[in-house]
């Protein structure tokens, strides 16, 4: 890649990743708080029916994130290629494996506010199983996800780290993420209630972090000049 396009794509691509991360934390993070209510089914599936707007905006960004999340990688390719274009391919295909799960997900989601919202039509004796068994498929199609969503933070992060013109220390919070995200799948896995566990939320510190922070460094600072060559 010619030097003069790097700062376009270090931009282009923060850009990508700070849409990324905003869509993710409304999708993932805001609608749930605002929709669920741990242990009392009856009482989230109130909730959906009394807040389907805000759960059909949480479908739509889960998309629009997933949109992004597919045009990232190849912008980070096109950046960090001369670095190492074998272990850049794979950054790539380890980032788009994950967003077919990530799109079931949505898909149950819909398939879930059509039932609470009478567009699809079943028997009130059967609607309460139909829905769990709903939510359990939604929710466990995302945590696989999860799975990619580690694995390519690991060679992204070697890139970011060997790149010479981003931080070392975001590349190995982005490597170190990987390690989190994976823990944290298989906590999930072998322990039911993984997720009250304090070591569920320090594995999410190093990704959290380095996502971010790379997000930011490269729609604000992009490059660093002294550093391209």
């Amino acid at each position: 890649m010619a030097e003069d396009d790097m700062p376009a794509w270090a931009r282009l691509s923060g850009f990508l990743y700070l849409l990324v991360i905003v869509t993710g934390i409304f999708a993932f993070m805001y609608v749930p708080s605002e929709i669920l209510v741990k242990g009392n089914a009856d009482a989230t599936m109130a909730n959906i029916r009394a807040q389907a707007p805000l759960y059909r905006a949480g479908i739509a960004a889960l998309l629009i994130n997933q949109i992004a999340f597919f045009v990232l990688p190849l912008a980070l390719y096109r950046l960090l290629a001369s670095t190492n274009c074998r272990l850049a391919q794979v950054m790539v295909l380890a980032a788009l494996a994950g967003i077919p799960l990530a799109l079931a997900s949505a898909a149950e989601r819909v398939f879930l506010v059509e039932l609470l919202t009478g567009r699809i039509i079943v028997s009130p004796e059967a609607l309460p199983d139909l829905v769990a068994v709903t939510r359990a498929r939604a929710n466990t199609a995302l945590m696989f996800a999860t799975t990619f969503w580690g694995l390519w933070l690991l060679p992204f992060g070697y890139l970011v780290f060997k790149s010479g013109f981003l931080p070392r220390a975001l590349g190995v919070l982005l490597m170190t993420g990987c390690i989190g995200y994976l823990g944290n799948l298989f906590g999930q896995i072998m322990l039911p209630n993984y997720n009250e566990l304090t070591l569920a939320s320090i594995l999410r510190v190093p990704a959290t972090v380095g996502e971010i922070g790379i997000g930011l460094w490269l729609l604000v600072v992009g490059v660093r000049p002294s550093r391209r060559a």
